[in-house]
């Protein structure tokens, strides 16, 4: 530096606008002070976790010395007083505001518009639909550090909530297997059959290796007798000698969530029925509106018949329609959805849903609740155009 200056300069972004007081989540929160030229909202909310590392103690607005802590200050401010997280997420609502701007760049972004069937294969499906939270979703971010212990799952570059495909597709892979294979364990030969079409549907099970294990060790410990059967089949399937990796038939799409709620539970002393320990966690609230899409492509179903391929398509159909609306309404998609976190309304606006078939349908069907798509589908089944 010229004239041998002692100035330091802060290039990291947390270095620069960590937090040191309680002026500073107010700063923040209002987005005023040093922290004027931040922008977008969850870059200030992942700014709150700075105050993890701040150790004293500070007074309360009453002025009462060695009170307030500051991570406790950044996550909901002091009393009816809201700041840092509380204000961003529950009380202003700036956080949700800036959710319906990013969602429109999704949408200007091609990111969630609806897939085009008629390029794809003869047979190829798209269900689409909205979906309207009847109860809570939670999901548990993957970010190394926040501001409280328990977020939700966020789209790194966004800032939106989010079910992943991913998740999607393992929510919807062991509702089947609840309906479906969990029926048949006393019948070997049409469990392996089932085992086989979810594995064309979903694609190779995790832990098929030497010595099993996960989903792949689940499945064989469920129906011990089918195990070989099921491996014969597919074997036989592709003309091999070894069981493939093979990619499904079943294409998913993550479901962005309109907005954010923050909670709290306080677990009350067994002795004295106090609560000293609250927990803070985030949720997609009740009545949050999302997108529900799903696509499939008979890669594994070629090389038949053109009245045999259209039955089994068809059957596909049915059978994943019944599993996602099992899924939707009655297992729940969501953490600790045994206790009746994530499910949705059971209906919804029919001018936004979407089947289309290819070859199958003229254009597209719409629906505006499960029974009606299941009506739709049995149409089909018994060769009634629609």
């Amino acid at each position: 530096m010229k004239g041998g200056s002692s100035i330091k300069h802060k290039y990291d972004f947390y270095a620069t606008f960590k937090i040191e007081e309680k002026e500073d989540v107010d700063n923040l929160t209002n987005g005023s002070g040093k922290y004027r030229e931040i922008c977008d909202e969850l870059s200030r909310i992942m700014i709150l976790s700075t105050a993890l590392g701040v150790k004293k103690k500070f007074p309360d607005n009453r002025g009462r010395p060695d009170k307030i802590d500051l991570k406790d200050y950044a996550r909901v401010g002091e009393g009816d007083y809201a700041s840092g997280l509380k204000a961003f997420i529950h009380t202003n609502g700036n956080f949700n505001d800036n959710i319906s701007s990013k969602l429109s760049d999704l949408t200007l972004l091609g990111i969630v518009t609806s897939v085009d069937v008629s390029a794809l294969p003869k047979g190829s499906w798209v269900l689409e639909f909205p979906i309207i939270l009847a109860k809570p979703f939670i999901s548990r971010d993957d970010v190394p550090l926040y501001i409280i212990d328990n977020p939700v799952r966020k789209d790194k570059v966004f800032g939106v909530p989010f079910i992943s495909a991913m998740a999607w597709k393992g929510n919807l892979r062991w509702t089947m297997m609840k309906l479906q294979l969990e029926s048949h364990i006393n019948e070997p030969n049409k469990f392996a059959e089932m085992r086989l079409k979810h594995t064309l549907l979903f694609g190779t099970e995790k832990g098929t290796e030497d010595v099993p294990k996960g989903w792949a060790k689940y499945l064989n410990e469920l129906c011990p007798n089918a195990r070989e059967n099921y491996q014969d089949k597919l074997k036989e399937k592709f003309g091999r000698d070894d069981i493939p990796n093979l990619a499904g038939m079943l294409h998913f799409y993550p479901t962005f969530w309109d907005r954010i709620e923050m909670e709290v539970i306080n677990p009350h002393d067994r002795k004295t029925k106090t609560g000293k320990n609250p927990i803070y966690f985030e949720t997609v609230p009740e009545g949050s509106k999302g997108l529900f899409r799903l696509l499939y492509i008979p890669l594994h179903r070629t090389n038949l018949p053109d009245d045999e391929f259209k039955k089994i398509v068809l059957q596909d159909l049915r059978d994943v329609v019944a599993g996602v609306k099992e899924m939707l309404l009655f297992y729940g998609f969501s953490a600790k959805k045994s206790i009746g976190y994530g499910a949705i309304e059971a209906r919804w606006d029919k001018e936004v849903s979407i089947l289309a078939l290819k070859d199958f349908i003229r254009g597209t069907e719409k629906f505006g609740n499960f029974e009606e798509l299941e009506n739709e589908i049995q149409r089909l089944i018994r060769g009634k155009e629609i």
